[in-house]
């Protein structure tokens, strides 16, 4: 179960988009950190190289609870701080975009390219 939540599941007036928990409230960091969108539950994961990613971890809230428990089953999910939260948002924000940039660039190059292959059939 989620500590320190106040609103009811399926709460359809909820304002928030990006909803960030952990597993450690007085330091984030050394916890784990997850990320909901309206669609997906990601897991912040740090790199080696001190880089961050957002692996895509469950569906549901079910389905983030039960994997939190195969891999560590003492484990309970908590609200982070306001400005744990706001930085973790702004890091899945800013590579969230960059993934739909470039996989935005990659279908604009995979049209161009089919064009011209349809240019050279037809010439």
């Amino acid at each position: 179960m989620i500590e320190g939540r106040e609103q009811a599941e399926g709460d359809e007036n909820r304002k928030e988009i990006i909803q960030v928990l952990g597993t450690n409230r007085g330091n984030p960091d050394e916890g784990r950190i997850f990320v909901w969108t309206k669609r997906d539950w990601f897991e912040r994961v740090k790199g080696t190289a001190g880089g961050v990613a957002f692996e895509p971890v469950a569906k549901s809230e079910d389905e983030l609870m039960e994997y939190i428990a195969r891999t560590n089953p003492s484990a309970n999910l908590v609200e982070l701080d306001a400005n744990h939260r706001r930085k973790v948002a702004e890091e899945f924000s800013e590579r969230s975009q960059s993934y739909r940039d470039s996989t935005q660039d990659w279908r604009e190059e995979a049209t161009d390219e089919d064009e011209n292959q349809q240019y050279h059939q037809h010439g």
